[in-house]
């Protein structure tokens, strides 16, 4: 179950993330950007350790932040090299 809701969040916040920063679900790079934002919210919840809201064993709330802040490291990195 812990991999559910992983994934769940992690789709969550790279649609919510691509929509703050690019102003659209997908576009060029999509792949390497949910995979990074699947790499972010599962170091999240496993950096952060089990505070807060704790569904099947993962952290919601870490893992968002994981997801977020990685999601939006690559985004500036990838504005570099573009």
């Amino acid at each position: 179950m812990f991999w559910v809701v992983w994934a769940v969040v992690s789709l969550v916040v790279w649609v919510l993330m691509n929509y703050f920063t690019t102003g659209q679900a997908a576009g060029k790079g999509w792949w390497a950007s949910l995979i990074v934002t699947l790499v972010g919210t599962w170091l999240g919840t496993f950096l952060l350790g089990s505070w807060a809201w704790v569904v099947a064993g993962f952290n919601v709330i870490a893992g968002i932040i994981g997801g977020a802040v990685l999601h939006w490291l690559w985004g500036l990195l990838r504005k570099k090299v573009d």
